[in-house]
C-alpha cells in the first residue's frame, strides 16, 4: 500500500511539472507582460533558441505630453513553426521586470488586437515572412524613453525562439503648445464594443472647434461619419452596428485656433462575450480530481487485501485451511 501511495504522488508531480513547464504552442493571449515572460513564461527559458528575426521601432517625429502617439513595431526575417503565431512586446528596460510601457510612465490606450497591452500575438500567413504592428500611447512626464522590443515564436524546432532589438529607440516628450486642437487629458478611447448593436462613441476634447471621424475596416475601405457635439468640446458619433467579430479602426481630425491635429489610428474590436477561466482553479480541481480517484483506488484496494486476509470479509467462508 505505501508503495502505491507512493507511486500516486510521483504521478502527481510528473502532472504538474509537466503543466508548468510546457511551452505553449498555442499562445498565451495578450497581456500586459515583462520581456521575463518571452524567455520563460511560455516555455523552459535554459531550452530557447535565438530568434533570427529583426526588430525595429519607429514613431512621429514630434510627441506631445498626454497628446496620444503611435510606435510601430516592424519584425523582418521571421522563421516561424507551422502555426505561424509569434508575440511581440513593448519594452522599456532589458532588465526582465518593471519593464512594461506603464512602469515607465506611459498609458497604453489602444494595441493592435483591441486591446491595451503591451504583449501582442499574431498569426502570420504560411510564407510570410515579416510583419507590422502599433500601439497608441500617451505619456505622462516630460523626458526621454528608451523603448524596447522583444519577439517569441516557435520554429523549425520543437524549441522556442527569443529574440530582442539590438538597441533601444529613444522617444523624447515635449511640452504642449498653447491652444493646440487634441483630446482631452482623460480621455481613453474604447477597445471592445458588443455584436448586432450600433455603438456610439463619446470624444472629449480641448481648443477644439470642429471634428471629422474617419474608419476603416479590415479590408481597408475607408469611410466618414457624421459628428454631432454635444457642448463644449464634447462630440457624439455613431458606428454601424457590427454582425460578426471583427475590428475597425478609427481617428479624429481636430481643427481649432492652433494647427489641425489628426489622433492616432485606435482599434475598436467586436467580439462576442467569453467566459474567463482561472488556469490556477483548474489546475487546484485536477489536483482534488487526482487526490479523490486515489483515495478510491487505495480504499478499494484496501478491502480487497483484507478480504483476502480474513477480518470477516467476504471470501473468508469459503477457505476451509483452518479446519483441514
Amino acid at each position: 500500500m505505501k508503495n502505491r501511495i507512493h507511486t500516486t504522488f510521483v504521478l502527481l508531480l510528473l502532472l504538474l511539472c509537466s503543466a508548468f513547464g510546457a511551452a505553449e504552442p498555442g499562445g498565451n493571449g495578450d497581456s500586459i507582460q515583462n520581456m521575463q515572460c518571452g524567455g520563460a513564461c511560455h516555455g523552459d527559458a535554459s531550452i530557447n533558441e535565438t530568434s533570427g528575426a529583426l526588430l525595429s521601432l519607429s514613431s512621429p517625429a514630434t510627441i506631445y505630453l498626454g497628446i496620444p502617439t503611435t510606435l510601430t513595431l516592424t519584425a523582418t526575417n521571421l522563421e516561424t513553426s507551422n502555426s505561424g503565431l509569434v508575440g511581440l512586446f513593448l519594452l522599456t528596460d532589458m532588465t526582465g521586470h518593471s519593464d512594461t510601457p506603464q512602469d515607465a510612465g506611459w498609458e497604453i490606450l489602444s494595441d493592435v488586437n483591441g486591446g491595451a497591452m503591451n504583449y501582442n500575438e499574431q498569426t502570420l500567413d504560411s510564407g510570410q515572412n515579416q510583419t507590422s504592428i502599433s500601439w497608441v500611447l500617451r505619456a505622462s512626464a516630460l523626458g526621454t524613453t528608451t523603448f524596447y522590443a522583444a519577439i517569441h515564436h516557435g520554429g523549425g524546432y520543437s524549441a522556442p525562439f527569443f529574440g530582442t532589438t539590438a538597441t533601444g529607440f529613444e522617444v523624447t516628450v515635449q511640452p504642449v503648445p498653447e491652444d493646440l486642437p487634441r483630446l482631452a487629458a482623460d480621455f481613453t478611447p474604447p477597445t471592445f464594443r458588443a455584436l448586432d448593436t450600433p455603438t456610439e462613441l463619446n470624444i472629449q476634447t480641448q481648443f477644439t472647434n470642429a471634428v471629422q471621424f474617419e474608419w476603416k475596416s479590415e479590408d481597408g475601405l475607408l469611410s466618414s461619419s457624421p459628428v454631432n457635439t454635444t457642448g463644449n468640446n464634447s462630440w457624439t458619433i455613431s458606428l454601424p452596428a457590427a454582425l460578426q467579430p471583427t475590428t475597425i479602426q478609427w481617428r479624429v481630425i481636430l481643427e481649432g485656433e492652433g494647427p489641425e491635429q489628426t489622433t492616432p489610428w485606435f482599434t475598436l474590436a467586436s467580439e462576442e462575450g467569453s467566459w474567463e477561466v482561472s488556469e490556477n482553479a483548474v489546475y487546484l480541481q485536477a489536483i482534488a480530481l487526482l487526490f479523490m480517484t486515489a483515495g478510491i483506488v487505495i480504499a478499494l484496494q484496501t478491502r480487497i487485501t483484507m478480504g483476502a486476509n480474513g477480518n470477516d470479509e467476504p471470501g473468508k467462508k469459503y477457505d476451509a485451511g483452518d479446519h483441514i
